[in-house]
């Protein structure tokens, strides 16, 4: 069964990274160095995200700061994309509604176009096509997800800011552009990058704690936990298990039982030689 699992998990890695770059089949008439999308998340990871203002699919105006308050996830695509960019979302849809947190009370999700010219009404198409492929039986759980539009120059002036890059393929058509999805702390930093499509609910959960910056109260004590027995590792774009803390928590838990069971032990073994004597003439 592991080693299906195994297969399986691979197999899913393999296609997303074949669609990473949100390409469709026409990539093979694009010309390009895939390296000019990589995000140099050592150049940008605990910096603040500018305040640009947007308009949700509603047309009503908000900012970034409007958010604030609160762990936040971006995905920026544009909406008219017919290639990876609702296969992103979806993605994103599939993990949350797994995190044992609540959309629009424990952390916000936005999603963003870096296409200048479109406009709420498409976003809002967007919104409504996403919910119809997930069968979405919580319409709330999309009434608290920001789909938004922003201008070309702030879109230009957001992405900077974030390391994210994308560009216009006259030969195809399409934008190019990174799938990946970006988490900013409660005061607007940016504190990490988790790339390609369908993530884990593990590891979406584990950045929006991280993103939390340990807000008192806000979740729950086995969330501390779970985030200690977790490390991000930059080579993989996720989460795996800490084993040097878990190891030292076993150990740890090991010689706490160890002493319970020797004071125990011991104390019987008082109590019998407390009964003997009485016992004896």
């Amino acid at each position: 069964m592991k080693s299906a699992a195994s297969i399986t998990l691979l197999i899913m890695c393999l296609l997303a990274g074949t669609l990473a770059w949100g390409f469709g089949p026409s990539t093979n008439s694009t010309q390009f160095d895939p390296s000019v999308l990589k995000i140099k998340e050592d150049d940008y990871l605990g910096k603040s995200a500018p305040d640009i203002s947007m308009t949700d699919d509603l047309g009503k105006a908000v900012t970034l700061s409007t958010y604030a308050g609160k762990p936040l996830i971006l995905s920026i695509i544009y909406f008219d994309c017919f290639q990876s960019c609702p296969v992103l979302n979806e993605g994103l849809a599939t993990a949350i509604k797994d995190v044992d947190l609540r959309l629009g009370e424990d952390y916000n999700v936005i999603t963003l176009s870096f296409d200048g010219k479109e406009k709420p009404a498409l976003a809002q198409k967007f919104r409504k096509d996403l919910q119809v492929k997930m069968k979405s039986a919580l319409p709330e759980f999309f009434d608290k997800w920001v789909f938004a539009v922003t201008t070309d120059a702030d879109a230009k002036r957001f992405t900077d800011a974030l390391g994210y890059r994308y560009f216009y393929s006259q030969l195809d058509k399409v934008f190019v552009h990174p799938n990946v999805y970006i988490f900013l702390s409660p005061d607007g930093k940016i504190t990490r990058y988790l790339f390609g499509l369908y993530p884990l609910s593990m590891d979406v959960k584990l950045a929006l704690l991280e993103a939390a910056d340990g807000k008192v109260g806000k979740f729950p004590i086995i969330g501390k936990i779970a985030l200690a027995c977790y490390s991000y590792d930059t080579k993989i774009g996720g989460y795996k298990i800490n084993v040097i803390f878990i190891m030292e928590l076993l150990g740890f838990a090991f010689a706490g039982v160890t002493a319970v069971i020797v004071f125990f032990y011991a104390r019987s073994l008082k109590k019998k030689k407390r009964v003997e004597s009485f016992s004896t003439p």
